[in-house]
């Protein structure tokens, strides 16, 4: 996050310290009135270039106004709660961005997240795009609209389209961007699918799948305007947007090349969902780890997965059906990822289409009412046995600091959401670290009903803040960690506390 503390040219640093200290006050004034947070970005594009990549995404709302975008990129995707890529960078108001200096032949993932003037942010990362730069990609400067070279059928449910030129699919509905036609009878062949041809590195090869093709007959396909390539230049209609191709009789293959596809996802009670596929799967070594379940409306607010289990399901399909158990749910709405998950094929499940929602259940007030009656009668069967309490409170969630800059100084506040699983917490110790986190020290303490504290009169620099929960018995929890950097001239206008928030 450091990338949002810029230096100031000494000859402006008058005028700009005046100015930063203006918009820390509007932007202290606004956070205490505005606290909804911008809609997500809904769309992202990734046009790969040489040594570059292209950006394009839908614009967020938000009940005031959208200040700005961040854009958040790496090498390794995110698919998890909490996780984080590599760099960002704040690229302003603006709905597309080049992200340049990257190494081509490497994979990049790409997300982006919107922020208003009080600094709230989107709740969720836009859905993940990548891309390859490569050399032959172009610098972007591409004028020259793509054209349809030809068209074959490679079997009579599947047709190779070639391009000019690498293209770009539409990310939604991109069979709606090809129309076939016989030739003989005038009759539209319906078109079921469009991908990329995965063995075309150069991507100028798509495969539409069709309903069965007349043997020996003759098709125009033509391309519609959705169909792009990579510098953002439409296919033109009516000029260079058809081919003829002649229906083939031969079988398509058995071979399968499709992902398993989440059909659905049901509470069955307070600690236990089930998913169902289409098809078989297989869990990996820890399969734990092919699932994560968060808040729809607070990613950090995590379900702890502890056990995974394969069914049959409603059908009669063996193992396509998978028995999840978590932690207590709460009333609200939470939402499922499915992470690397194949099936018998070895088709892998990719995180942003495998997902959906789920509805939590509470436990039974009356089955905890006489699990504390049977306890107490245990109780009072055993009074001479001693029970010794070696087991630490859990850990609160969505540690958050958040500055503010008033006189000259900073107050950081410091929130949180306490455990429901904590029945026996005393109190709750503030730590601090001005040296990344190797050595902290004591600031304060709070009720175990507390979920904010307040630390006053601090100078710039790097802070480490750490939350602990301490039971009645004296056993001190591992603790969670948050961290904001306070700049020299108050927090950078949002970016500050957009770092310290974690961003999505």
């Amino acid at each position: 996050m450091n990338k949002f503390l810029k230096k100031l040219i000494s000859s402006f640093a008058l005028v700009a310290m005046v100015m930063t200290l203006s918009m820390v006050s509007v932007f202290a004034a606004n956070g205490d009135a505005d606290e909804e947070r911008p809609s997500d970005v809904e769309e992202l594009d990734a046009i790969p270039l040489d040594g570059a990549v292209k950006l394009e995404w839908s614009a967020a709302s938000d009940n005031v106004a959208v200040t700005g975008y961040q854009v958040h990129y790496g090498t390794e995707t995110v698919d998890e709660a909490q996780e984080e890529y590599e760099n960002v960078e704040d690229v302003g108001d603006v709905l597309e961005y080049t992200v340049t200096g990257l190494d081509n032949d490497t994979t990049y993932y790409f997300s982006v997240v919107a922020y208003d003037e009080a600094g709230n942010d989107s709740a969720f990362w836009a859905p993940e795009a990548e891309a390859t730069p490569s050399e032959d990609a172009g610098s972007g400067d591409d004028s020259d609209s793509p054209q349809v070279s030809e068209a074959e059928a490679i079997n009579k449910e599947e047709v190779r389209v070639v391009f000019s030129e690498g293209i770009v699919l539409p990310s939604e509905n991109s069979e709606d961007a090809f129309v076939i036609e016989n030739d003989d009878t005038f009759e539209p062949l319906a078109v079921l699918g469009a991908r990329m041809d995965e063995d075309d590195s150069s991507d100028r090869s798509v495969i539409v799948t069709t309903a069965e093709q007349e043997e020996g007959g003759n098709y125009t396909l033509t391309v519609g305007v959705d169909v792009e390539d990579k510098s953002g230049n439409p296919i033109i209609s009516g000029t260079t947007d058809t081919a003829i191709f002649e229906g083939s009789g031969v079988e398509k293959s058995d071979e399968d090349e499709v992902a398993p596809q989440l059909l659905s996802i049901e509470a069955i009670d307070n600690t236990h969902i089930l998913l169902t596929f289409d098809e078989s799967v297989v869990l990996g070594i820890d399969p734990s780890e092919n699932f994560s379940i968060v808040a729809s409306d607070d990613a950090t607010v995590e379900l702890e997965i502890l056990g995974v289990e394969l069914g049959q399901s409603d059908n009669g399909v063996e193992d396509a059906a998978v028995t999840i158990t978590t932690s207590p749910q709460e009333d609200r709405g939470y939402i499922v990822v499915v992470i690397d998950l194949e099936d018998e094929s070895g088709n892998m499940t990719n995180a942003s289409e495998a997902n959906g929602q789920f509805t939590g259940v509470m436990g039974d007030d009356t089955d905890n009412a006489n699990n504390d009656e049977d306890n107490n009668n245990d109780d009072n069967n055993n009074d001479d046995d001693v029970v010794i309490d070696l087991t630490a409170p859990e850990d609160v969630a969505n540690f958050v600091a958040k500055a503010v800059f008033d006189a000259g100084k900073y107050m950081v506040k410091l929130s949180w959401i306490n455990s429901i699983l904590n029945d026996d917490v005393a109190e709750q110790k503030i730590y601090l670290s001005n040296d990344g986190g190797n050595n902290f020290s004591e600031d304060g303490s709070v009720g175990s009903d507390a979920s904010s504290y307040d630390v006053n009169d601090l100078v710039p620099g790097e802070y480490t803040f750490k939350i602990t929960q301490v039971d009645e018995a004296g056993n001190e929890s591992e603790g969670v960690t948050t961290k904001i950097i306070l700049g020299d001239t108050g927090p950078g206008v949002v970016g500050l506390v957009l770092a310290s928030l974690g961003l999505g």
